[in-house]
């Protein structure tokens, strides 16, 4: 009770602060503005730090609510943002893949539209091409309507313009022809019925210039042998050109008999058209002989006069035959034509015919000038194997001559067949395809086609042995390696002086020839073979010190063996003498001919070589002199010892043995150094056989070489071929050298003769290396069959030409001075010695 008590009066206090805020607080509670005022009522309680706690816990976590939805909402947006991307770009590659496949589909759809087109386009190209080619020219020019082509059009009309006016240049001429003969037998002809035919259409170009046709056979008075098909065939068409008042070119090819159908010509002429002459036969001296002896051969009823000789010998037969006209055939020659113009132009000959006629290519030479101003002739005819050697103007030219009324203008004549599109003014010209060149070329050949015939052994006569030609490669000795090399890099050789020993230093000019010269032999050179062969005896170094006599020396020996006869052409007769030296040494009988070799005396080396049984191996001939109207089938192998710039010319010679009566196959050798000037030379060549290739048989007419092309080629000739190095490439030469197994495979024209090359080589090469034992017994080094580098004297191992230099390298001095020895002022020691002998001492 008593702690109640005490508890009572401890709250006495508190009871007592109670009740004076309840009495406090219900004052304010009645007072009429606190009625009004609510937030009188407000009551500040207190905070403690439990509260205050969980107050803070509170806001935290709120806040951290508050950021997470925050930070869920921003996600959600920048995910909302990325599938809209991608739903973006999912639509737009959808999108693109449709577009793609569409303009795929449609690329295929115009390609597959071109294609057929193109197809259509190549289709009726060929065909247009394949008209052409058959010559077909209504369904060409109907084909060309379809196709709408206007350079072809304007090619046709062109071509045709001038065809036309062609045609009526013939025209002209056959009609002015006939009314100077004023022959009797003959009608009086309308030209225009001869342009025209009954239904008033064109005639065709070759008709209306052949219309008078005659069928012919072989004149009883021509006696010396049967004409063979095409030669009646070659007849036939000189006939024609007689009977149409025409003149012509016998382009045949060499070999094919232009000799016998000439004189198959003028017998016809004496004896089916009472034409007895006088007929004017030139020809050069290397040829007149044969035509003589085939003249007493296949027309000995003919009176033929042989014009040569001497002054005395041709005035008497102007006094006795020439004078009163007791003959029927005059045959001479280009230089008794231009000496004796006086006489023989006085002659108004029935028929001109002129052998080997690409002399005339050239329109200012003085032959072509003299026949054209002095010599009258009815009609002409122009026999050569090559109608063209270089362009086109050099078959103008030939045209030119043997019709100038008709061919008058070589400018035109370019002007439709060689520049068709000249853009009008434009300089650079329109290449041609290949039917506009096709087109070109078929419009050439109509037009020559009345006037030139040429055919090919190949296609008219089937019993002609095959010709084949190969190229070796012949490697340059170390002399000739050495000489060359001088040549190129000085323009000098070096020899020895014939007085004292001594070096000398000989300059030529025309560095071509020069290395021509070293690539045939070195012993051209006076001063070289006394330096390598002073005594000049007759020896192994004749093929030594050659590449190319080196082969011949491999190959003659077999030729020889297996019974082959062998021609060999050369450029220079200074070679022919060196072959001359070597035939001697390895006793081989031979016949030679040049262009010293008097006419009576050719004739009889032919006779000579030709006969059954000759002793004579081989014939050297010169290119020139020996490739014109010689029969040598007897032979039948062919040895181009050097190439001429003229490819026409070896091709002449090659035919002195591949023609009318060769038996056997002829196997052609062309020798050509290596890495030289003669590659050079070759190609030259063979870009001068295409061109006459494309525009005789196939036609060419962009060749646009001018002079300064020829000059730059001929100094191209010194820049890149035959080696810019001093030293040759060992390597290169060794992979291009034939060994004597593919020599031999070269050479044979059997197995049986391959068998007797190899048992050759190897008794070869058993006598050279006993003649070594012999002369050197088992001492030294082995000499080549080539003379080495070690073998040569110094003046040729080592640069003379430097060394020669430096001797006459002198100081120039001024007047009064003279040369003096350098003088050193000092002790020769450096600083750093000096100083350190000064601290020394």
């Amino acid at each position: 009770q008593s702690i109640v008590q005490l508890k009572s009066l401890q709250l006495r206090d508190k009871q007592q602060k109670l009740r004076e805020e309840i009495v406090k607080n219900m004052e304010e509670a009645n007072r009429l503005a606190n009625s009004v005022d609510r937030t009188a009522y407000r009551k500040i309680m207190k905070q403690t730090l439990r509260e205050a706690r969980l107050t803070e816990k509170l806001e935290k976590q709120q806040r951290i609510d508050r950021e997470k939805k925050e930070k869920q909402r921003h996600l959600d947006y920048l995910q909302s943002v990325c599938n809209q991307g991608r739903d973006l770009i999912a639509w737009h590659k959808s999108h693109q893949a449709k577009m793609g496949k569409l303009g795929k589909a449609i690329l295929q759809f115009h390609a597959h539209i071109d294609k057929e087109e193109q197809r259509r386009s190549d289709k009726r190209s060929k065909d247009r091409i394949r008209a052409l080619r058959n010559d077909d020219e209504e369904a060409y020019m109907k084909l060309i309507d379809e196709a709408k082509d206007t350079r072809l059009t304007l090619l046709l009309k062109q071509t045709g313009t001038y065809l036309e006016s062609l045609t009526k240049a013939v025209v002209d001429q056959q009609t002015e022809n006939m009314n100077f003969e004023a022959d009797e037998n003959d009608e009086e002809v309308d030209e225009e019925m001869i342009l025209t035919d009954s239904h008033g259409n064109k005639v065709d170009y070759f008709r209306m210039a052949h219309r008078i046709q005659e069928t012919v056979s072989q004149p009883s008075i021509m006696t010396g042998g049967t004409l063979k098909e095409y030669q009646i065939k070659g007849l036939q068409w000189m006939v024609s050109l007689y009977n149409n008042r025409l003149n012509g070119i016998l382009a045949d090819e060499m070999g094919l008999g232009k000799t016998i159908q000439t004189i198959s010509l003028v017998t016809y002429l004496i004896e089916k058209k009472q034409q007895n002459g006088p007929y004017l036969i030139i020809v050069p001296l290397s040829t007149l002989t044969n035509w003589s002896l085939e003249f007493e051969k296949w027309a000995p009823s003919v009176s033929m006069i042989c014009y040569k000789g001497t002054p005395d010998i041709r005035k008497n037969i102007q006094k006795k035959q020439i004078k009163h006209r007791d003959f029927q055939v005059l045959l001479t020659t280009f230089d008794y034509i231009i000496k004796d113009r006086p006489v023989l132009s006085k002659i108004k000959w029935q028929y001109m015919i002129i052998d080997e006629g690409h002399r005339l290519k050239n329109t200012q030479s003085k032959l072509n000038m003299v026949l054209r101003q002095y010599y009258y002739a009815r009609y002409r005819l122009i026999l050569t194997g090559t109608p063209l050697q270089n362009n086109l103007p050099e078959l103008w030219a030939l045209l030119n001559f043997t019709l100038p009324k008709i061919f008058n203008s070589v400018k035109s004549f370019e002007e439709w067949f060689n520049t068709p599109f000249s853009n009008q003014g434009v300089q650079d010209k329109v290449e041609l395809n290949e039917e506009e060149q096709l087109l070109i070329i078929k419009r050439l050949h109509k037009v020559l086609r009345p006037f030139l015939l040429r055919r090919l052994k190949k296609d008219v006569e089937s019993e002609l042995p095959d010709k084949v030609e190969t190229v070796i490669k012949c490697k340059l000795s170390a002399l000739q390696a050495r000489l060359y090399s001088q040549m190129k890099k000085y323009g000098v050789l070096f020899g020895s002086n014939s007085n004292n020993g001594k070096t000398s230093i000989k300059g030529l000019n025309n560095a071509i020839m020069q290395l021509r010269k070293i690539c045939n032999h070195p012993f051209v050179f006076e001063e070289v073979e006394r330096v390598i062969n002073p005594y000049k005896v007759s020896n192994e170094l004749l093929y030594r010190v050659s590449g190319k006599f080196d082969l011949l020396d491999r190959i003659l020996p077999k030729l020889r063996a297996t019974g082959h006869r062998v021609l060999i052409f050369f450029q220079m007769t200074q070679i022919m003498d060196i072959m001359e030296d070597f035939c001697i040494y390895r006793g081989y009988r031979h016949l030679r001919l040049d262009g010293s070799t008097k006419s009576d005396d050719r004739s009889n080396l032919l006779q000579v070589f030709n006969a059954p049984d000759s002793p004579y191996f081989m014939f050297l001939l010169s290119t020139r002199a020996g490739g014109l109207g010689l029969n040598l089938q007897t032979a039948d192998t062919v040895i181009i010892f050097d190439s001429d710039w003229n490819p026409h010319q070896d091709l002449q010679a090659q035919d002195r043995a591949h023609r009318i009566g060769q038996t056997k196959e002829v196997r052609i050798f062309r020798l050509i150094t290596e890495d030289s000037v003669e590659e050079n030379i070759l190609a030259r060549a063979q870009y001068k056989l295409d061109i006459d290739g494309k525009v005789i048989q196939a036609g060419k007419f962009d060749h646009r070489s001018t002079e300064e092309d020829r000059e730059a080629f001929l100094r191209s000739l010194l820049e890149d071929k035959g080696g810019s190095s001093d030293e040759p490439n060992e390597a290169e030469e060794e992979s291009d050298e034939l060994d004597d197994e593919e020599l031999n495979t070269i050479l044979k024209r059997s197995d049986q003769e391959f068998a007797i090359f190899t048992k050759m080589d190897l008794e070869r090469q058993r006598v050279d290396a006993e003649e070594w034992r012999c002369k050197y017994g088992d001492n030294g080094k082995k000499p080549e069959r080539l003379i080495q580098d070690w073998e040569l004297p110094d003046i040729y191992r080592y640069d003379q030409m430097a060394e020669h230099t430096k001797k006459q390298e002198t100081s120039v001095m001024g007047r009064g001075q003279r040369s003096r020895d350098s003088v050193r002022y000092d002790d020769g020691m450096t600083e750093k010695q000096w100083l350190r002998q000064f601290e020394d001492k």
